[in-house]
């Protein structure tokens, strides 16, 4: 590595340190100031303003690092070129018979690191933090109450509807549980006052703690529902962990799919690739485009950079701000692009998942690479 290059590597990364805490600043502010009300309460119940603002922003500065890692990347190579050419740096090292190509690689290489980093952080850290990332910021305090889309359960054989969703305790109230699967010739329909999921243990798989549930069918002196070995309704006439007026309906439904699945984002590509493989739930093609979306964005990260590196190197001449103006544009553009392809293969219309997910790299990045070589050659 010259002299030359770790100057540049340097100015590079101080410029993408200032962009990103911007961008990130720019967020921040206008989220608290716009929730002021709930971030005080929530600092309250963290123990302090400061510790509040820390456990809800700290997470949301790591995603916002793997969102826009691609546009920060770009801009801070904008930055740099447009300094040197500021400075008449760029012209003496041209002059020196230094090519553009020379001075952009290393540029390009730190891009790709970045770029990894911001892959890495997306499938260690950020699903740990998926919980408080997925909440708004008047989520914070209090239950958070939503509508229940119908959810069926195709391995256990029933379908959930149910009057409101409590996310923060995952629960459901007023459920009503449709059987359709080997129990329905025992009983057709529970309800109850409010089913709240729980995870697997010593005592039960994974499903639904019913609360003074109502059967269509007297059931209550009756042992549990099972076939196979395998139980579908557990009662409290055999299970001693039951109290009286509880029941256990075993499911292995995702709560985050049934409450529509906005953690999903944040989850990690084995959760994803777990999640797909659960028979207990039809996801449909939407999840597996997030699941290709998860192989595909690095390279869409690093194609962005491409498509706006032709418009820095060829446009020396320009002021900043056109410059910047530029890129946006096409920024703008490419995304847009890729969220249409991507709801389309969401939808599965003209276009499969895969194909979805897939088709920007495809369209974008032969263009951008031979266009960018062509820019870095001139």
């Amino acid at each position: 590595m010259t002299q030359i290059d770790r100057y540049v590597l340097v100015l590079y990364l101080r410029v993408f340190i200032v962009c990103l805490l911007t961008l990130s600043g720019l967020l921040i502010v206008v989220q608290l100031f716009t929730n002021i009300d709930e971030f005080v309460m929530f600092g309250k119940a963290q123990g302090g303003f400061v510790k509040g603002l820390v456990i809800y922003f700290g997470p949301q500065m790591l995603s916002i690092f793997d969102r826009m890692c691609g546009l920060i990347t770009l801009l801070a190579i904008m930055f740099v070129v447009a300094w040197l050419q500021r400075t008449h740096e760029l012209t003496a090292i041209l002059a020196a018979g230094i090519s553009k190509k020379r001075i952009v690689v290393p540029l390009l290489y730190a891009s790709a690191l970045l770029i990894i980093v911001s892959a890495v952080l997306r499938e260690t850290a950020i699903p740990q933090f998926s919980e408080i990332l997925s909440k708004r910021p008047r989520d914070l305090i209090g239950e958070r109450n939503e509508s229940l889309r119908p959810t069926e359960d195709v391995d256990q054989g029933f379908i959930v509807v149910g009057k409101q969703l409590l996310k923060n305790n995952r629960s459901i109230v007023n459920p009503v549980f449709k059987f359709t699967g080997p129990i329905a010739h025992q009983t057709r329909q529970i309800e109850g006052e409010v089913a709240q999921f729980l995870d697997a243990n010593n005592e039960h798989a994974p499903g639904f703690l019913v609360t003074n549930f109502k059967p269509s069918e007297p059931l209550s002196l009756t042992g549990s529902l099972m076939q196979d070995e395998r139980y579908y309704l557990m009662l409290p006439a055999d299970q001693k962990w039951l109290q009286p007026n509880q029941c256990f309906i075993t499911s292995a439904l995702d709560f985050d799919l049934i409450s529509g699945g906005q953690g999903l984002q944040y989850a990690s590509t084995a959760e994803l690739i777990s999640d797909l493989r659960n028979q207990s739930y039809y996801h449909g093609p939407e999840l597996k485009v997030t699941l290709h979306s998860r192989f595909v964005q690095p390279l869409l990260d690093f194609t962005q950079i491409l498509i706006g590196l032709p418009f820095i190197l060829t446009g020396l001449n320009r002021n900043l701000v056109r410059m910047v103006t530029s890129c946006l544009i096409i920024f703008a553009i490419f995304y847009a692009v890729t969220f249409g392809l991507r709801t389309l293969g969401a939808h599965e219309t003209l276009l499969t998942a895969s194909a979805g997910a897939w088709a920007p790299v495809l369209l974008f990045a032969p263009v951008a690479w031979a266009k960018s070589v062509a820019a870095m050659n001139s």
